[in-house]
């Protein structure tokens, strides 16, 4: 199966690219909880400190009430004390229950302990409203000395160390924060490496695709050049071959068939002359003119034989084939052997002739190059392929060294090929040449159809 590039450059550029925006988004997200947890902090900080302020505020404004109170010598404004008390107080326990929820999960034991001694605190207020002047101005400054200030000072206390907890907590949180911030960098640090190293790896990639594109690309173009240059000079032994071949032809036609049909005329012309001559030099002229017209016969069959056997139409492949290997035999001087074995006989058309041609193309290559001394021509006819195999003891050629080939082989391949069926040939210097052919067998009802 051929690899196509694009989808594996596109996974590697859509990977390279879900890198990048993970990396942006990973950045982002990280840069936004460090940015809330921050603002998070500070504002649960602040809250905490402004509900500590505050108590601390009510508690010096109740100890101010408190204290005026005590020195205002009438009992006439002492609902108006109360309920100005009354109403600190009330405003008290929704701050700590507020403030227990921001840092109660740090020491609960603080809040309800600073919830224990404002109601302490609260608590204490309760008798010196039904006091008398007398009472007031007796003990005023011992409850004010007794009471306020030393549990005022306790609740302040209890809110410095919330305070101070509540500062710890800060410094802890903003630790934890710095960390974040610093593992960060960490993170879009390995993100990029890997990003960069992935964008390294598609580059590296697609740049030795494109190499191998373009090396591919060269190389093809130029086979191209060299089959076209092939095709060419293979084109030139065409047209040379088939002149070749019309001279050929022309020369047996006017050297053997023109002389016999000249002399057969003048044998006539003599027949002509003697028709009173004496009867046995009328018939003397009468047998050389049919002997000139068998030996003309003679001529043009050996011509026609040699375009294309009748005996492979009217006697089949085996002995067109022996009588091929019987007319080299005789016209080289070299000896052929000739193996046939199956059912040859019932090969269509089209594969008698391109078995015959190939044995006829193989025969000739080894009358003008390999110099044998001896050939084998073995045919075997089975149901599913033909084997045809030629081998002879010439000079050999490298196959490797041979840049073209010739018309011959080229026919035979090409034949071969049109039938679906594979050429092999083997040749080594001073070792001889073996060309098989395999070509797939169909029968007659079959090539018909």
């Amino acid at each position: 199966m051929k690899l196509r590039t694009w989808p594996i450059l596109a996974l590697g550029f859509g990977i390279l690219v879900a890198l990048i925006a993970l990396t942006g988004l990973s950045a982002l997200r990280g840069a936004k909880r460090i940015f809330g947890d921050i603002s998070t902090l500070h504002s649960r900080y602040q809250e905490s400190e402004r509900i500590l302020n505050d108590i601390r505020n009510d508690v010096n404004r109740s100890g101010v009430l408190v204290r005026d109170f005590l020195l205002d010598p009438s009992n006439l404004t002492a609902g108006t004390y109360k309920d100005q008390l009354l109403e600190i107080r009330q405003a008290i326990p929704s701050q700590l229950d507020e403030l227990a929820t921001l840092i109660g999960t740090l020491d609960p034991k603080k809040v309800a302990s600073l919830r224990q001694e404002l109601d302490g605190y609260w608590d204490s207020f309760d008798p010196i409203f039904e006091w008398t002047p007398t009472q007031k101005r007796a003990l005023s400054w011992i409850f004010l000395r007794r009471e306020v200030q030393s549990r005022r000072e306790a609740v302040v206390a209890i809110t410095r160390e919330i305070r101070e907890l509540n500062q710890a907590n800060l410094v802890k949180q903003r630790n934890d924060i710095d960390q974040k911030e610093s593992e960060l960098p960490l993170y879009i640090g390995r993100m990029l490496t890997i990003t960069v190293l992935l964008g390294l790896l598609v580059a590296a990639g697609s740049i030795y695709r494109i190499t191998k594109l373009e090396q591919r690309s060269e190389n093809q173009r130029k086979l191209t050049e060299l089959a076209e240059q092939e095709m060419r000079r293979l084109s030139q032994q065409l047209l040379k071959a088939h002149e070749e071949e019309r001279r050929s032809i022309s020369r047996e036609l006017h050297d053997e068939i023109g002389q016999m049909l000249t002399a057969q005329r003048m044998e006539l012309r003599n027949l002509r002359i003697l028709r009173d001559a004496p009867d046995e030099e009328f018939l003397s002229h009468l047998e050389a003119s049919a002997q000139l017209s068998e030996e003309a016969l003679r001529a043009v069959r050996g011509l026609a034989m040699g375009l294309r056997p009748s005996m492979l139409d009217d006697l089949g492949l085996g002995p067109a084939i022996e009588w091929q290997a019987r007319e080299f035999s005789r016209r080289f001087g070299v000896p052929v052997t000739v193996q046939l074995e199956g059912t040859l006989d019932e090969l269509p058309d089209s594969q008698r002739t391109c078995v015959y041609r190939i044995v006829q193309e193989a025969l000739t290559n080894c009358a003008r190059h390999a110099q044998a001394k001896s050939i084998r021509i073995a045919v075997h006819g089975r149901a599913d392929r033909l084997n045809i195999l030629i081998q002879d003891d010439g000079v050999g050629f490298s196959i490797a060294q041979c840049r073209g080939r010739g018309l011959g082989l080229i026919g035979i391949e090409e034949r071969v090929k049109e039938l679906g069926g594979t050429l092999f040939v083997d040749s080594q210097p001073g070792k001889g040449t073996v060309l098989a052919a395999e070509i797939p067998a169909v029968g007659k009802e079959a090539a018909g159809a």
